[in-house]
């Protein structure tokens, strides 16, 4: 299961941290050099697919600004996203309009408690997605936060969706979260392992509030390639669907790439 890897990666990741520091990347390569215009891409691979390529300028995947299309596939649905951002490290800001289709899924009905999601043939959204995340120094490691906001607008008559990426169910038309959390900053900066608590403040429904949180970890391996995972399972929930439904987790390998890059990927 999704959640048993990422749960058993942790304690792997965190394991390692204790060993010399050899055979990863304590510096990030894309805070050297100088801004430009560029084109760039990332891309993950693992318990989920996702990838973006973007074009803007300033650093690639470091303070930059610019367009961004993004993409995710999972064994549940597709989607993809066209926007802009703005990055700044501490700040980082998004806009975007996400087109995604979900393969069984279907709209719920108007219910204070959900015991499950219908499925069917699946069927397709539009929304707009807004957001805001950044850290700051704190301690011997990085705080973190996050805030999310996403707007429906397609039409569907009067019920509750479950938003496929976010893995939570609203009565439309609007959906935000907010998170924050703390990353330890261990062999050397090369590995950010902690948590996070994140905290869905409008649903546009009653009961009990949505808050689930868990661990989180990013391991730099090589200038280019990095592991990253997270686990947020939810303490606290208004439904009871089943029980990856609300889970929010991946276990990926992410390779980053940009144009005016001279350091090539370094393998083991």
């Amino acid at each position: 299961m999704i959640a048993g890897r990422a749960a058993r990666a942790l304690v792997v990741l965190l394991a390692v941290a204790a060993l010399p520091a050899r055979g990863d990347e304590p510096r990030d390569p894309w805070e050297t050099g100088e801004p430009r215009l560029f084109a760039g891409g990332l891309v993950d691979v693992g318990s989920s697919e996702h990838a973006a390529l973007i074009a803007g300028f300033g650093k690639p995947h470091n303070m930059w600004g610019g367009l961004i299309a993004q993409g995710w596939l999972s064994t549940d649905f597709y989607a993809g996203r066209l926007g802009a951002r703005v990055d700044l490290q501490a700040l980082g800001l998004e806009a975007g309009v996400r087109a995604s289709r979900s393969f069984a899924h279907l709209p719920l009905p108007v219910e204070a408690e959900h015991r499950g999601i219908p499925t069917g043939g699946g069927y397709a959204t539009r929304v707009l997605d807004l957001s805001a995340s950044g850290g700051l120094p704190l301690g011997p490691g990085f705080a973190i936060y996050e805030l999310l906001g996403a707007r429906l607008l397609s039409s569907h008559g009067d019920v509750d969706v479950y938003d496929e990426l976010l893995r939570i169910v609203y009565r439309p038309p609007w959906l935000a979260t907010a998170s924050a959390g703390w990353l330890a900053s261990l062999r050397q900066g090369a590995l950010l392992a902690g948590g996070r608590a994140q905290w869905a403040y409008r649903t546009g429904r009653g009961g009990d509030a949505f808050v689930r949180a868990g661990p989180v970890v990013y391991w730099r391996m090589q200038p280019h390639l990095a592991l990253a995972g997270e686990l947020l399972y939810p303490v606290s929930q208004p439904d009871r669907l089943g029980f990856l439904d609300p889970i929010e987790a991946f276990l990926v390998v992410e390779f980053t790439a940009a144009t005016g890059d001279t350091q090539l990927p370094r393998w083991p």
